[in-house]
């Protein structure tokens, strides 16, 4: 398990993998040509060849279809020279693409799209040499967010009737949630931590967390926000929170847990990053490139229908956000039993 949520799942999305599967296997070839060439070429502009971008998951999940999506508006907005060739390399919790990443220090030809907490738990998990300081944030497009979700006729109107309960009765309220050290499993932990409220949590697999809702089994999941929110529409389930800043442009009726007196934040950054030391120059031009995708209508058109916290931060927020976040997350991971290294 990585951790990620899934979250892009509509068919569109689904269609934008296949082509761009496809496209990268069709010049697959061409990658081993420039794949060991690290540097600039004195005189030489950048890129001056192909960029692989390592996505940490197999063709099909949230991070792929966030990965090549971006990848689709590069190509069709022309904002880099060179292709941007999608490369699939997953397993171990995201060890395995990270450490390709770390392993290729200086060398500007190489991005890695980021899920910002399968970064900031991988080297935990997995006790690799592969942490914060093996990269160069470049960009965050936006925060996919979990969501605090109960049956319709819960009698929880609010995230302060459901935290009151927990209170009146420790370890009987129930979560849900799908991977254990995931971003939804750390919300759970996140709300525990804050109101002093005790719950039981249970890890189940696929859907089966929003479908045990759904069911009675359990009183609340806190998966991702896009895969609650067709039955929230069917009002067959309620969001009585979600840990973004402010209510989203797609979403307005959702309360925030923040607006509701809960300082919660929590969801999965979606972005991109580049090995550790590679040229300013090469990073500037990376970084310009990521921008002008945010800003483009079909991120737009993507963000809000996949209820992302459409935020965008560039790589000196990006490399805060993530370094402020880590402390907890690595807190996180050794209360959870998680922690093989205790070097974030």
């Amino acid at each position: 398990m990585t951790g990620e949520q899934t979250g892009f799942c509509s068919s569109a999305e689904r269609r934008t993998a296949r082509r761009w599967l496809a496209a990268a296997l069709a010049i697959a070839g061409a990658g081993s040509a420039w794949a060991q060439a690290p540097s600039i070429s004195s005189g030489q502009a950048y890129p001056a060849r192909p960029v692989e971008l390592i996505v940490h998951t197999a063709a099909g999940g949230g991070g792929d279809i966030f990965a090549r999506t971006v990848a689709e508006i590069i190509a069709k907005e022309k904002l880099l020279p060179q292709p941007l060739v999608v490369s699939n390399k997953g397993g171990g919790g995201g060890a395995i693409a990270f450490s390709y990443v770390a392993g290729k220090r200086g060398d500007p030809y190489i991005l890695l799209a980021v899920p910002s907490t399968v970064l900031l738990t991988a080297p935990l998990r997995s006790g690799l040499d592969i942490g914060l300081d093996k990269f160069t944030p470049l960009a965050s497009l936006g925060l996919d967010l979990n969501a605090v979700t109960v049956r319709a006729d819960a009698p929880y109107a609010t995230m302060a009737d459901f935290v009151a309960a927990a209170k009146r009765e420790p370890n009987t309220i129930v979560i849900a949630f799908g991977s254990i050290g995931g971003t939804a499993h750390y919300l759970a932990y996140q709300i525990e931590k804050v109101t002093g409220a005790r719950f039981r949590t249970v890890s189940m697999k696929g859907a089966q967390a929003v479908l045990s809702v759904l069911g009675g089994h359990v009183h609340a999941t806190t998966e991702n926000l896009s895969e609650v929110m067709g039955h929230v529409e069917a009002k067959t389930m309620r969001v009585i929170g979600v840990p973004s800043g402010q209510r989203l442009a797609a979403a307005p009726g959702i309360p925030t847990l923040r607006e509701q007196g809960f300082d919660i934040r929590s969801g999965v950054r979606r972005g991109f990053a580049a090995p550790a030391g590679i040229p300013k120059e090469a990073a500037a031009v990376l970084e310009a490139m990521l921008e002008k995708a945010h800003q483009s209508a079909e991120w737009q058109g993507f963000a809000a229908r996949n209820l992302l916290e459409n935020t965008y931060l560039n790589g000196a927020a990006f490399s805060r956000y993530l370094a402020e976040r880590q402390p907890d997350m690595v807190q996180f991971m050794k209360d959870a039993g998680l922690a093989k290294s205790s070097n974030p």
